[in-house]
């Protein structure tokens, strides 16, 4: 996982994510897939936790780690 210095660069490379088409994710050597719906929550998951790293905020996603996750 990449850790950011600043709000601002997480907050570009997450919305950059939001905004991409056609992800694609690499599944060896030279080889890549489009992306899944998981990985690129996994993606945007990672940029938000250090977001609010940075802010110091972490409180809200460790408090609701263990928490069940309704549709």
């Amino acid at each position: 996982m990449t850790e950011f210095e600043s709000v601002r660069d997480a907050l570009k490379e997450a919305i950059e994510i939001a905004d991409a088409k056609g992800i694609k994710t690499k599944v060896g050597k030279n080889e890549y897939h489009p992306a899944t719906t998981e990985e690129v929550q996994e993606m945007l998951s990672e940029r938000l936790y250090n977001i609010a790293d940075l802010l110091g905020m972490s409180d809200l996603y460790l408090e609701g780690e263990n928490d069940e996750v309704h549709d």
